[in-house]
């Protein structure tokens, strides 16, 4: 049996020996035509991108032709002088009288009688005869300072203020401020009525009582209506301050 094994090793080596090259020549053929196919598909290629194909799906696009209109000129002859002549506008001659030298004789002139009757108004002679109606009255009672034409009296603010005492019950107090009085200013000089109307300190008895004192001492000069002396309505402010200095 060992012979018969050693026998048979050479015959299947030989036999894997020619299959090897039946492999190999086998595979340098394709090999062979692989490389002919690729040189054809190279060539094939080349030929496309230099070889320009004719283009069947573009349209050829025909360009009219602009047909160009020739435009002819008529020159027309020039018009006949004679007609150029009877164009022309004439002159308007405007013709100016000559006046006669011998002057016409003047017409003789009628006196035209004219009766104008010349309407003189009727004048009332009762208005302008009369004497002027005189000046209204002088009220005789007191009037007010706003009165129209009044010249108001004259009085010195000063000798007012030097009438006032001040009250002993005020300075302990430390009160100050006004009091407003309305006094009638008579035209004989002196002070008729007074009353307080207003003022902080009006109603402090002793305040009031020194303002009205030293109105009734106001010397002044009377108030005129139309050039007449009038008694006049006046309003006056005593001012009580304790910074000034008044006389006991």
């Amino acid at each position: 049996m060992v012979e018969e094994a050693k026998k048979n090793t050479p015959v299947t080596a030989v036999e894997d020996n020619s299959l090897l090259q039946d492999y190999l020549a086998e595979y340098n053929e394709d090999k062979k035509y692989f490389e002919i196919a690729l040189l054809i598909a190279l060539l094939f290629h080349l030929a496309l991108i230099w070889i320009k194909l004719p283009n069947f799906g573009s349209k050829e696009i025909v360009e009219e032709k602009k047909v160009e209109k020739k435009v002819t000129r008529v020159v027309l002859p020039p018009p006949p002088e004679k007609q150029l002549e009877q164009l022309k506008i004439e002159k308007k001659v405007k013709k100016i009288p000559i006046p006669d030298p011998t002057p016409d004789e003047p017409e003789p002139e009628v006196p035209i009688e004219t009766n104008v009757q010349q309407d003189t108004p009727d004048i009332d002679t009762e208005y302008m005869v009369g004497d002027i109606p005189d000046e209204p009255p002088v009220p005789t009672g007191p009037v007010s300072e706003a009165t129209i034409g009044l010249v108001k009296p004259k009085y010195s603010r000063q000798q007012l203020m030097s009438n006032v005492i001040y009250p002993e019950l005020g300075k302990k107090a430390g009160l100050q401020g006004i009091i407003i009085l309305q006094a009638v200013l008579r035209k004989d000089g002196t002070v008729g009525d007074i009353r307080i109307i207003g003022g902080n300190l009006r109603n402090y008895p002793f305040f009031r009582k020194a303002a009205i004192d030293a109105v009734k001492k106001l010397k002044f000069t009377p108030g005129k209506l139309r050039g007449h002396p009038v008694d006049v309505i006046m309003t006056l402010t005593i001012r009580f301050s304790l910074k000034t200095r008044y006389t006991r």
